[in-house]
């Protein structure tokens, strides 16, 4: 299940929003960042003929910040506008970001910025799996059954802070490291 179009095209306005107003970074903690070069932009939220990635981070990791520097591309008549990708974790929780929102034009853009999703209230955490899910699709589908547009290259950027017991483990691992290393110096 996924929370409406509606509610989700509005989260992306606030996160458009956001970046045109710099807003700042995104909240401090771990990131991880997908190339997005050369996936289909193909149709509405949902269909099975969209693209769709992944990335593992950790059960329970809150999902704070994302980031873009993305090159679209629209084949006319579609826009630039109506190119999405929608981040969640793989239920109901998540948002829907569309980096080329108020060009309303066909041709290609580079498009940056970035939100605090926690500042913006739209900030969630993964499931058990530990999977955060990109859905990328098209907000009005002007050629059903092909590509209506492009993300040609780039990267999109998520912020994110684990959730305290995978905290506690890096902090395990980091001390394993540094008194192992403390054992061979000393040796």
């Amino acid at each position: 299940m996924q929370m409406s179009l509606f509610k989700r095209s509005a989260i992306s306005m606030a996160l458009a929003a956001a970046a045109l107003g710099a807003s700042g970074a995104a909240q401090a903690g771990l990131v991880t960042t997908l190339d997005i070069g050369g996936i289909s932009s193909n149709a509405e939220l949902g269909s099975a003929d969209n693209e769709t990635r992944f990335v593992d981070l950790f059960a329970g990791a809150r999902i704070t910040g994302i980031s873009w520097d993305v090159y679209l591309t629209a084949d006319q008549p579609s826009w630039l506008s109506d190119i999405g990708v929608d981040v969640n974790d793989g239920a109901l929780a998540g948002f829907s970001l569309f980096a080329g929102l108020k060009n309303d034009v066909s041709g290609s853009g580079r498009f940056t910025g970035s939100a605090n999703l926690v500042d913006l209230g739209v900030d969630f955490f993964l499931g058990q799996d530990g999977r955060l899910n990109f859905e990328f699709f098209e907000y009005f589908d002007d050629f059903v059954g092909q590509a209506d547009g492009r993300w040609d290259r780039g990267t999109l950027t998520v912020s994110y802070v684990p959730e305290p017991a995978s905290y506690g483990l890096v902090a395990l691992a980091l001390l394993g490291a540094g008194l192992g290393a403390r054992r061979r110096k000393s040796s």
